[in-house]
């Protein structure tokens, strides 16, 4: 049995859906884009100008059409992991406006051979199972920054890939460089490893923009998360219940235009429950109002049925430290109690403005811990050793006994949190677990690329990019 945590009762979840969905059936959401409002109209939605007020049934009945569960894929084509129940799947953030070099400490703009190291680096750790790829590298046009971001994770890395294009046509270049890597768009749709990001605006808008995104991926079967994001006092109330009641409306109504688009299609669910800090004005991403609101949205998640998208691993530290370590550690172990299924932004740090590698390293060692300290407990005969107890009995010693020699290594061993005692110290190098970490994330990343893809396969997404560049020079 794995352990859980939960913040609601039954009751509670209750009210917020009820809220939510009298959210949508009273206030509406502003939608302005012609073909949903035509589906929604169709369907029994009240239009009046751009509001669209959707009735409880209408709700209800998309959430029965959508998957309980997604399965995700390789690039190889190989399952990774099934969104759904209480699986826990995290992924890193490849590019942001700046990165922090491992080591020099040196902060400056993110290019696209960080984006292709980055990728590499996270293709090597075993507890990051996606990279993320938002398209905010500096040495390359705005014009194909996303698709060259998404280009260096397909070429770098044999995990799955979280895409933000930030235009439709940006949309359809990625599904179609993500389709060959992975030898062909029937492949694709089959064995999902493309995953797309699209959000509506908090509160209560849906631009055009991301209607046609969501058609797009329902269309073409793609794995869409479609979330919110919002921060109580600025764009939401300033309560935690307010706050989750509106994400899960602008997320459900995202749902009804998907499902009436094509019943059936992947989508998952999401909203990230910020606040903004009235001493600083920023929108936080390690207060633990934010870490408990992306709790809450799991939760939801689990009571109307739907995969999650959560976040974790985050901090606002501007460097990699001990409040880093913190925020990322606290809100990892929450997202994995809370069955938060697709979690993103692992090592994003500075309130989501900066890359760290180091703490994409960290947070992998930290997901191993949380992984081995929440599972299960076995309790049968042999794990429970009476018979080995009685054989040692009184003053014995368990050493040398075959008990242990069967199970001493379902110890978790940590690849770098010390334990060596003092003298083991003394005799070493004496490095803090900041130091051990930079080191190993300079290791990795000066490793070769162990996922390339082939060159002719590599040559055409290129060729991709050569020509959106063309077209719309910078």
């Amino acid at each position: 049995m794995k352990p859980t945590l939960r913040f609601l009762s039954v009751e509670q979840r209750e009210r917020i859906a009820a809220t939510a969905f009298q959210l949508l059936g009273e206030v509406g959401v502003e939608v302005t884009e012609p073909e949903a409002q035509g589906l929604l109209d169709g369907a029994g939605a009240r239009i009046e100008g751009d509001r669209v007020r959707i009735p409880g049934p209408v709700v209800e009945k998309a959430l029965a059409s959508a998957p309980s569960s997604i399965t995700i894929y390789s690039r190889e084509g190989n399952e990774v992991t099934r969104l759904g129940e209480m699986t826990t799947f995290f992924g890193a953030h490849t590019d942001a406006p700046d990165v922090l070099g491992p080591g020099s400490g040196e902060r400056r703009a993110c290019l696209e051979s960080d984006v292709a190291r980055h990728a590499s680096l996270i293709d090597q750790l075993p507890n990051i199972g996606f990279t993320t790829a938002s398209g905010m590298v500096a040495d390359r046009s705005p014009d194909v920054a996303a698709l060259v971001a998404l280009a260096r994770c397909l070429t770098s890395s044999r995990k799955p890939v979280l895409a933000m294009p930030v235009t439709y046509q940006a949309l359809r270049h990625s599904h179609e460089m993500a389709a060959l890597a992975l030898g062909g768009e029937e492949n694709l749709r089959e064995r999902p490893s493309l995953i797309i990001y699209a959000e509506p605006v908090s509160p209560l808008i849906h631009p055009s923009s991301s209607i046609r995104k969501l058609f797009y991926c329902a269309d073409h079967g793609i794995p869409l998360v479609y979330t919110p994001y919002a921060a109580m006092g600025a764009t939401a109330p300033m309560s935690q219940a307010a706050i989750v009641a509106q994400l899960c409306a602008e997320s459900l109504s995202g749902l009804v235009i998907h499902q009436l688009r094509r019943p059936g299609a992947p989508f998952i669910f999401g909203g990230m429950a910020s606040v903004m800090d009235m001493r600083t004005t920023v929108f936080s991403y390690g207060a633990p109002e934010f870490q408990r609101g992306n709790a809450l949205m799991a939760e939801m998640a689990h009571h109307f049925g739907m995969p999650n998208f959560g976040t974790a691993g985050t901090s606002d530290s501007q460097t990699f430290d001990g409040q880093a370590i913190l925020e990322a550690a606290s809100s990892c172990l929450l997202a994995h109690l809370t069955g938060a299924h697709l979690i993103h932004d692992v090592g994003l740090l500075g309130s989501a403005t900066v890359v760290v590698p180091a703490m994409i390293v960290a947070t992998d060692e930290i997901i191993a811990m949380i992984d081995h300290m929440c599972a299960g407990i076995d309790v049968r005969d042999e794990a429970l050793a009476l018979d080995v107890i009685k054989e040692i009995g009184p003053g014995g010693e368990f050493v040398t006994h075959w008990h242990t020699y069967e199970r001493f290594r379902d110890v978790w061993y940590p690849e770098m949190l010390f334990r060596g005692g003092v003298e083991a110290w003394a005799d070493s190098e004496q490095r803090t677990f900041e130091e051990r970490t930079q080191a190993r994330t300079r290791h990795l990343m000066d490793q070769p690329g162990p996922a390339s893809l082939p060159e002719d396969v590599s040559r055409e997404i290129e060729a991709i990019i050569a020509q959106v560049e063309e077209a719309e020079p910078w």
